[in-house]
């Protein structure tokens, strides 16, 4: 054979064979298939989850493959799940939060390279600032399909880099709640008014978006009391680092009781809802302000606008974060050594029973899934 009959691959065919070789690790049995759970169509209640196993998917041009270790569920999950915001028409792949690792990478995609560690970002769409037409209702929503597969085909700019200091079952954590929480106390990009040292914010029950709200004020030295109906979680809350607990059940006037307390709040992060806005400003310092994006308790009256406008304070609906807001929480959680609260993690075929616990109210912190072998 002399030189001239010899083949040179291109370096593109190169790099398409070692971009999938990962893959093919991961996948010994190269049978193309992979397990994901769905809400099917007209889902009202757990019975709508159901488990499938489909071809696996393929990254197309500006998409990354994620092999997806670990997800964890929200509050929002189970509206979603339950038709609250409107039964779904179509079957979806429920589930915002979810962590893994890119193992094939679709043509032009620059930034990423198979082997990283990464999360889905919630929403489309939202790169930077205020909320944005067109965002959707985030991962895992009927217009959306989530994370809760074994693998899962997300465009480039809807991936984020996991914390380095950070399981994969923790980094599971932080997409909804946690950016959530970020968000509450800082404000859209850029931040005019961050929570600060010395501040006192309030955060009204035991949920995840109150639990990180402690973690995150408490990592900059701001004093955080907490409301719960659970005095069981009154020690937990204390050990993550919350400086008070107020039982709204044994205190329905829990607002007034607070501001006696502490003589008012910069910040209230009100995760209830309506119904919880008159005790939310009862709370309040002058110019202070309640973060509100709670779904639950809705009033069935207007809030007491004249105790807000004296106090010259204001209300802020918050809708989860920006891109690159998600980006600027991992870092501070890298920075500050911030660890997510897990209550239980499951198993991949135990999915219903992770969300009866997540509805339950009984867990403290974040009700995770692992993913990653299920098949």
């Amino acid at each position: 054979m002399n030189h001239a009959q010899l083949r040179v691959p291109k370096i593109a065919a190169f790099r398409t064979i070692i971009r999938s070789l990962p893959f093919l690790i991961d996948n010994p049995k190269g049978d193309g298939n992979m397990k994901r759970w769905i809400v099917s169509a007209g889902s009202t209640s757990e019975r709508g989850l159901v488990m499938q196993e489909v071809a696996r998917p393929e990254p197309g041009a500006g998409e990354v493959l994620v092999r997806v270790d670990a997800v964890s569920l929200n509050a929002r999950d189970q509206l979603l799940l339950r038709g609250t915001f409107g039964v779904s028409p179509r079957d979806f792949v429920p589930v915002s939060d979810g962590a893994g690792e890119i193992v094939a990478i679709g043509a032009g995609v620059e930034g990423w390279a198979v082997g990283d560690k990464v999360t889905g970002i919630f929403h489309r769409n939202w790169t930077d600032g205020p909320p944005t037409q067109g965002q959707g209702w985030g991962l895992g929503s009927p217009d959306d399909d989530g994370m809760l597969a074994e693998y899962v085909v997300l465009r480039a700019e809807r991936v984020a880099a996991a914390p380095k200091k950070l399981t994969p079952e923790e980094a599971a954590c932080l997409p909804c709640a946690a950016l959530t929480a970020w968000t509450a106390l800082n404000g859209d990009r850029p931040y005019r008014n961050p929570v600060r040292k010395g501040d006192k914010v309030l955060a009204t029950g035991t949920g995840t978006v109150a639990l990180f709200s402690v973690l995150f004020a408490k990592a900059v030295g701001a004093a955080v009391v907490v409301t719960t109906s659970r005095d069981g979680k009154s020690a937990q809350s204390r050990a993550l680092g919350a400086s008070d607990i107020i039982n709204y059940k044994t205190h329905p006037n829990w607002g007034e009781v607070a501001f006696e307390r502490s003589e008012g709040f910069q910040r209230v992060v009100n995760a209830g809802g309506g119904g919880e806005l008159d005790q939310s400003i009862a709370a309040l310092a002058p110019s202070g302000e309640i973060a509100l994006m709670g779904l639950y308790a809705q009033a069935s009256a207007p809030p007491n606008l004249v105790a807000l406008m004296m106090k010259g304070a204001s209300i802020r609906g918050t809708s989860v974060g920006s891109a690159m807001a998600h980006r600027d929480m991992v870092d501070f959680v890298d920075t500050h050594g911030i660890k997510p609260p897990i209550a239980k993690a499951f198993a991949m075929s135990d999915v219903p029973a992770a969300y009866e616990l997540a509805a339950s109210g009984e867990a403290f912190g974040k009700v995770v899934i692992r993913v990653a072998g299920a098949g």
